[in-house]
């Protein structure tokens, strides 16, 4: 059987097995007691161990199997595994994800299971042969069965029915065959295993030898992916005797009700098209748009207005289907939380809040890594060890808090400990010992400008650098990767109290509601979400305050950003328009020459040359053929606040 178009369906199901299985051992470890789990690891070990067999990769299948035999420990014991069990089985995890990453680079596993086999085996006692039997079906030491005693089997009939959208339906019949062979004697089967690689069928017929309930079967079988639907029954003596005559050649079918694919695996570079030319179709909508406008024609208004209704829908619905659970990314916290405090002997309560809430997939792939920079952060430099916690009043195990929710057009993800905080003093000598400031700035720093300092490239407070921390590359990575998605991160935090990393991202990257205005006679494009209003400065007072223009409101008195000077390096004093932004964590006013309206924008990236230096996040093909670039309003903000304390040359 040609396996190599089936491996991308294995390596993407490969990794989500292993995830599940990091997330699902961590769990048991906690709750040792949690049936559910424990039923999940078992299916998702079996699921993950029958596709590598099928597809050939040995090393993985012959581990999978092994550390079935421990899982097998969390049904006969109470209380669990000891956490050098759990340690173990991690390793394991950790060896068969670098199996599965060597396996997309050159198509070989590359794994040597042998040393862990070993250490799984010292982990399990010897079995009885009423164990082994439980186990396999078929312990070493039972004899055969007499051959007058086939009428007093009892047979089970199995039927399994793929979804008709299944990919793989040999690699599925495989896998089916090989998880209910494991609980009695397979007599016969349509497809039989020596047929099963020419398999493309959606039927699957099995009769069992076994004692297991057909409840039992019926879910093992249902455990496979792309199984639609099972049903088993056990069948008379006389049924029996007939099925090595009926079933093997036969293509045998019996009524289903197959209940459906509830979702379809669809590569990434197609999502990527779709919504490439999604994003053409809104640019040529917008072109016809203006053209309609000109012209007088009867109805040809109306069309387009339906055309444009129908086109919207798809646009929303396209984004839709783009749209991840951050679970993706969160799913890999516990297994990273239980290593690193292990290392740095700290206890640690995690907690994940708005694990359903929904990001653009590009967002979601490009945040993984921001996300776990905060967390080691929190687990190194934030929490305090059990000892110190206790001296200073709080409970021993601190309080690891991720959490995600919308805001807007936007998604804000937070990182809260409740440890010891920034000690803005600490943070001031540590700068002014690596020249940052001067010595006689190092009074003038508060909290807001300690957080501040921690985000300029290569600052670290750690007085040893580790494989956790210290190398000064963590903070600035985390900001430089979040404003290329086109978001934010601001830190607060409290002496003593903790400290909280906010990221601020916009739900998608592709296409975005923007006000139009222009600037000099250039447009420029402002994100609707950060829009509060826009005013005539001339309707309000404007005054200097240490040289810089500030409109006063009825609600505050803001600083005036000129748009010419800031976005087209030409001063621009006499533009009366304004439009009040909200920056990273202050409000501002931007001065254009005219506002335009608003517009839906296909983003594209714009080279780093452009970007370097200057407020923009990108770029918007416009229907006359004008390229708008984007306003980055978090930079702009950074230009309109107090003046901080100067670096030292």
């Amino acid at each position: 059987m040609d396996i190599s178009e089936y491996l991308p369906m294995f390596l993407a199901e490969g990794r989500e097995h292993l995830q599940e299985l990091n997330l699902s051992v961590v769990r048991i470890e906690e709750q040792p007691d949690d049936p559910e789990t424990v039923d999940e690891i078992f299916r998702i070990a079996h699921s993950l161990k029958g596709m590598s067999a099928t597809m050939g990769f040995a090393g993985m299948a012959a581990l999978t199997h092994e550390m079935e035999d421990v899982f097998e420990l969390l049904r006969q014991r109470k209380g669990g595994l000891g956490r050098d069990a759990v340690t173990v089985l991690l390793r394991c995890l950790d060896a068969l994800s670098e199996a599965v990453d060597a396996i997309e680079s050159d198509g070989r596993e590359q794994i040597v299971p042998e040393p862990l086999i070993a250490e799984l085996r010292g982990l399990i006692r010897d079995r009885t042969p009423d164990q082994s039997a439980d186990r396999t079906g078929d312990p070493a030491d039972a004899a055969a069965p007499p051959a007058d005693a086939a009428e007093d089997r009892r047979v089970v009939r199995i039927d399994v029915q793929l979804a008709d959208d299944v990919q793989m339906p040999a690699v599925r019949a495989y896998m089916v065959l090989s998880a209910v062979s494991e609980k009695g004697e397979l007599i016969s089967s349509a497809p039989t295993q020596e047929n099963v690689e020419a398999f493309a069928g959606r039927e699957i017929h099995i009769w069992l030898a076994s004692e297991e309930s057909e409840e039992s079967l019926s879910a093992l079988a249902g455990s496979v992916p792309d199984v639609a639907g099972v049903q088993a029954a056990v069948e008379r003596p006389e049924q029996a005797e007939a099925v090595d005559a009926a079933a093997p050649g036969s293509g045998a079918s019996t009524n289903h009700k197959s209940k459906g694919a509830s979702s379809v695996r669809v590569d990434a570079e197609r999502l990527d098209q779709l919504m490439h030319y999604m994003g053409e179709l809104v640019l040529h909508r917008t072109q016809v748009e203006g053209l309609v406008a000109q012209a007088d024609v009867p109805g040809l208004s109306q069309a387009m207005q339906n055309l444009t209704r129908t086109s919207h829908a798809l646009q929303q619905m396209v984004m839709q289907v783009r749209m991840i659970p951050v679970e993706a990314v969160f799913l890999r916290f516990p297994r990273l939380v239980r290593d690193l405090s292990t290392t740095l002997d700290k206890q640690v309560d995690l907690q994940l809040v708005g694990k359903e809430t929904e990001l653009d997939r590009t967002v979601v792939d490009a945040l993984g890594d921001p996300l776990v920079h905060l967390v080691r952060n929190s687990l190194d430099h934030g929490l305090e060890p059990a000892a110190e916690r206790i001296a200073a009043g709080k409970p021993a195990a601190g309080t690891l808090e991720i959490s995600a929710r919308h805001a807007g057009g936007n998604v804000i993800i937070s990182v809260r400990d409740d440890g010891r905080g920034i000690d803005p003093a600490r943070v001031a000598r540590k700068a002014a010992e690596r020249g940052l400031i001067s010595a006689d700035q190092v009074e003038t720093i508060d909290a807001k400008a300690a957080a501040e300092l921690l985000f300029h490239p290569g600052f670290s407070t750690a007085d040893v650098t580790s494989d956790i921390s210290g190398r000064g590359v963590g903070m600035d990575a985390v900001r430089t990767t979040v404003r290329e998605l086109g978001g934010e991160v601001l830190l607060h935090s409290e002496l003593g109290r903790g400290t909280t990393a906010q990221v601020r991202l916009p739900l998608t990257l592709a296409i975005m509601a923007a006000m139009l205005v222009e600037v000099e006679g250039r447009p420029f494009a402002v994100p609707i979400d950060r829009i509060e209003r826009t005013v005539r400065l001339s309707d309000h007072a404007v005054r200097s305050v240490a040289g810089a223009r500030m409109l006063v409101m009825g609600d505050g008195v803001l600083p005036i950003v000129d748009g010419g000077a800031r976005l087209c390096r030409v001063p621009t004093p006499d533009a009366d328009h304004g439009v009040i932004v909200r920056a990273a964590d202050a409000r501002l006013v931007i001065s254009v020459t005219r506002l335009v309206g608003q517009r839906e924008l296909v983003t594209r990236p714009l080279p780093s040359e452009v970007t370097e230096g200057a407020a923009l996040s990108g770029g918007a093909v416009l229907a006359d053929g004008q390229i708008a670039l984007i306003v980055d309003c978090d930079a702009l903000g950074e230009g309109a606040r107090p003046p901080a304390p100067a670096l030292a040359a």
